[in-house]
């Protein structure tokens, strides 16, 4: 067969692509897997990192209200014992707390590599106390987000029998 032929333009040759073929489709494949990867591991360190920063809540709870519940120990047993209403020793109250939040920054938790910091006041009647406990994160690191917090509050009040605790 020979080639078709113009007049004015010379030979003609039909590029002819067989069906199926996506020859403008090279490599989008590969950038699809990709970013679906990147989607991916974002997802994973949402829930991991999520899951460090429940941890960290659930940490911050208990801390607070057993460091409270320390404090509210510290009574003066002089009035106690002779029936009056029963109050705190103040002092004795904030040592208690910060003694309990500082043992339980040498005891980290769930990751070995938690922070620890926390506040207590007190008064004659109740303590009120503030934890703040972070977590490193394991994958959000690699966006910036290195460490994720939760801060939890707790109070004790000293009431006397359990007929005069009031919600």
């Amino acid at each position: 067969m020979s080639p078709v032929t113009s007049k004015s333009h010379g030979p003609c040759r039909a590029h002819v692509t067989p069906r199926g073929s996506h020859a403008g489709d090279d490599g989008s494949a590969s950038l699809f897997v990709v970013v679906a990867v990147v989607a991916l591991m974002l997802a994973i360190g949402l829930v991991v990192d999520g899951g460090h920063k429940l941890v960290a809540l659930q940490r911050a709870d208990d801390l607070a209200q057993e460091a409270a519940r320390s404090a509210s120990q510290q009574i003066v047993a002089a009035p106690s014992v002779r029936g009056e209403a029963p109050r705190l020793d103040i002092a004795a109250a904030q040592r208690a707390v910060q003694q309990y939040l500082a043992i339980a920054a040498t005891t980290s938790g769930a990751s070995g590599q938690e922070v620890v910091t926390g506040t207590g006041s007190a008064t004659a009647t109740h303590v009120e106390v503030s934890v703040t406990v972070s977590e490193p994160t394991t994958f959000l690191g690699a966006i910036g987000i290195n460490t994720v917090s939760s801060t939890s509050h707790a109070t004790a009040r000293l009431v006397r029998g359990l007929d005069q605790e009031v919600p």
